[in-house]
């Protein structure tokens, strides 16, 4: 799956992380990783590769 900028998304499992694209990375491990502004906290971000996250319907807030 490949993600683009502005794109909704959330973490699959684990600790809960739902917010925008708003950029990449790439390393030896991850080819392709996605980084999420949070939609709670603005400014925060994480990173994570693009397997561990789902798209977010824009109607669905969890």
């Amino acid at each position: 799956m490949s993600f683009e900028l502005g794109d909704r998304v959330r973490k699959v499992r684990g600790s809960s992380w739902q917010g925008r694209v708003v950029g990449y990375y790439s390393t030896a491990l991850t080819p392709r990783g996605v980084c999420v502004e949070s939609e709670r906290e603005p400014g925060s971000v994480q990173i994570y590769p693009e397997a561990a996250l789902e798209p977010v319907e824009e109607a669905d807030v969890r």
